[in-house]
């Protein structure tokens, strides 16, 4: 981890996104087995999104078939897909048609090329309707259906003018050399694995790991010392309230990671529990990664300043 000042929760995440690394090959040392998965590195990825939120009055459940993403470093693209019904989010769609929403479902398909951003959703569509509306800025066409929001450089000027230039500040594991400075890494984080057998999950013949956290051997780790003191107590705080499993599921034929299922359920006495479910695999065409053949032109930054200067951008 690079020795820098870095709120808790990206500290935390970055441990985390060691776990969710794909590819590989399988053995029987759960740190080998990891340690693989991340040397060799799946590019492209497809991975499938899904969670369940439960509480007193409240059920939340969205399948991973309806959230994923592309992501392909060699070939500078990615590309995200949404398609969740209302019901699934324990939304009625009568309190969205004073925005023009219809249908039954969140609809989003975003793709970035390595050179512009694309995106289609008919909510957005209705959603800049709205805005453009004021602007002056309506282009010719259906909002609707594709859209070329604008070339990189472009959104990076849009990203100044809202303000939002400044670096965020980030935190990463260190290299390890081998599956036993791997293990080293972890431990001195609190993180211990143990291979748990080889099961079938979700019909892949899978080695299951499973993680354990020690908290106070987290909070007390060098690689957290540039933490202030007051980010690690709220850190403690938070996840001295949760009871957290987190299991990975390493394909058994290839190494590379299936599967990683995340649960936290309430030690304070509440029903609550979150459950969060990434599914990995190499890409099945299920999600457009393609630059669209035809869309509508979005002059997205004349439209930021003209909505600025007329104070609309929040009060539309």
């Amino acid at each position: 981890m690079h020795r820098r000042s870095a709120p808790f929760a990206s500290s935390l995440l970055a441990v985390m996104a060691v776990a969710a690394a794909c590819g590989g090959s399988s053995g029987g040392d759960p740190y080998d087995l990891l340690y693989k998965a991340i040397e060799a590195d799946r590019d492209p990825v497809q991975v499938n999104v899904g969670f369940a939120v439960t509480a007193e009055g409240t059920s939340i459940v969205v399948d991973p078939s309806q959230v994923g993403f592309v992501v392909d470093r060699a070939g500078g693209s990615s590309a995200l897909h949404l398609a969740i019904p209302f019901g699934a989010l324990d939304i009625d769609p009568a309190t969205l048609a004073p925005l023009g929403v219809v249908g039954d479902s969140i609809d989003v398909d975003i793709v970035l090329d390595g050179d512009a951003v694309y995106a289609r959703s008919p909510i957005l569509g209705t959603l800049l309707q709205t805005l453009l509306a004021q602007s002056g800025e309506l282009p010719d066409g259906d909002l609707g259906d594709w859209l070329r929001l604008g070339t990189t450089a472009e959104l990076e000027s849009v990203m100044g003018l809202l303000g939002g230039g400044a670096a965020i500040p980030s935190a990463t594991m260190p290299p390890a050399g081998n599956a036993g400075e791997l293990k080293s890494t972890l431990e001195g984080l609190g993180i211990t694995l143990k291979n748990e057998g080889r099961q079938n999950q979700n019909g892949v013949d899978a080695n299951h790991v499973s993680v354990s956290l020690d908290v106070d051997k987290l909070l007390a780790s060098d690689y957290l010392e540039m933490v202030s003191p007051a980010e690690l107590e709220a850190g403690r705080s938070a996840l001295q309230q949760v009871e957290l499993e987190v299991d990975l599921w390493l394909d058994a034929s290839s190494g590379n990671l299936a599967e990683v299922d995340v649960k936290a359920a309430s030690t304070t006495g509440t029903s609550g529990v979150i459950e969060l479910t990434l599914r990995f695999r190499d890409p099945d065409g299920t999600i457009q990664t393609d630059a669209p053949g035809s869309f509508v032109e979005l002059p997205l930054q004349s439209i930021v300043e003209e909505l600025i200067r007329g104070g609309g951008l929040l009060g539309f």
